[in-house]
């Protein structure tokens, strides 16, 4: 354990997050990207560089992304820094070189998740998906529950991949998952997840539509499917990940509660590293009326941290788990050149519980 004069002389030297801060204009290369010329010519890139990928099957795509996933190692400096930071931080106890092996592993991980979109509509169908996905059994507790003609929730990370585990349900072509997700771009990458979704039995609804699709889904007792992750802005409520201070994304605990309080985790752990998938044992969960909206938060961060703790390279690392602030919060990603050890994440964590 850190001293106590050690770890207040950490926090004082902690660079402190400027929440109130306007935001920047975009650059010159911001507006470029956005300029429309300029998204012909990446969309014709993209969907080269899509077609080489996937030529030749998941086997080959697989080899691409690995060597991808070398050159944005090396040459995103930003991008390898926010990982190893996020890892240094959740996963503390961990030896360093394990620690790095792991943020590495996840920034493959991350590519393979995209490049599986990409091939799930042509291998993920009705008659070859046994041989790329391990699902529950059609009288599974969970294929009961969700078939049940009622309102419920369904629960997802940046882990493993979470488009894949949604042909659990979409293979019986019952009922479709009411998918809602936040556009991405550039717009072709978007439609090739959408596309995806839809391919794997689900309905797809922006987020900018979430609340009225929410309504919609209680009102016809229809079965939701939400991404939830760290990052909810300065008004989210705030809650640990891995012990440290966050704001979350957590809009959906009382739209849940009031539609009845029904909630499974759901999650897809790729199997090695190659195009194979294991449906998860969900975790199905039935709250009171009355319950407190944050133990939602909380059962599901738990389930999430076990999960991670047992498949840490599936993880997401690269995305800033930490970026939203409260005044007097020290910054988790500061100086991203240099690794953070224990004194680091010890005096983060009492800069965040003291402000």
């Amino acid at each position: 354990m850190v001293g106590i004069d050690a770890a207040r002389d950490a926090i004082q030297s902690l660079p402190v997050a400027k929440p109130g801060k306007k935001p920047r204009k975009r650059s010159l290369g911001s507006r470029m990207v956005l300029w429309g010329p300029t998204r012909v010519l990446i969309e014709l890139y993209l969907r080269a560089a899509a077609f080489w990928i996937t030529l030749f099957g998941p086997a080959w795509a697989y080899f691409n992304v690995r060597c991808a996933a070398f050159l944005a190692w090396h040459l995103m400096p930003r991008l390898r820094g926010v990982s190893l930071r996020n890892v240094d931080l959740c996963l503390a106890e961990l030896p360093l070189a394990e620690r790095t092996r792991i943020a590495k592993a996840s920034v493959r991980h991350f590519g393979y998740a995209f490049i599986d979109c990409l091939l799930a509509p042509r291998y993920i169908t009705d008659t070859r998906w046994q041989r790329y996905f391990k699902a529950t059994a059609d009288d599974h507790a969970y294929i009961q529950w969700f078939f049940e003609d009622k309102p419920a929730f369904n629960l997802s990370a940046h882990f493993g991949n979470w488009e894949i585990a949604s042909w659990n349900v979409g293979r019986l072509h019952r009922d479709q998952l009411l998918v809602i997700a936040k556009e991405l771009r550039p717009p072709l990458v978007n439609r090739w997840i959408v596309r995806c979704r839809r391919a794997l039995g689900n309905e797809v609804v922006g987020a900018e539509g979430g609340a009225k699709a929410y309504m919609r889904a209680i009102k016809e007792r229809r079965r939701v499917a939400v991404l939830v992750d760290q990052n909810g802005g300065k008004n989210g409520p705030v809650e640990t990940f891995f012990g440290i201070a966050c704001t979350w994304q957590a809009d959906f605990t009382r739209l849940c509660l009031r539609g009845g309080g029904r909630l499974a985790h759901t999650f897809a752990r790729r199997v090695g590293e190659r195009f194979q998938f294991e449906f998860l044992e969900p975790l199905l969960l039935h709250y009171p009326p009355d319950a407190d909206p944050m133990q939602l938060m909380r059962d599901y961060r738990d389930h999430l941290q076990r999960l991670i703790a047992a498949n840490p390279e599936q993880y997401f690392w690269m995305h800033r788990r930490f970026k939203a602030t409260r005044p007097g919060w020290g910054d988790a990603y500061a100086d991203l050149g240099r690794r953070w050890g224990k004194p680091e994440r010890d005096a983060l964590i009492a800069s965040r519980s003291q402000a």
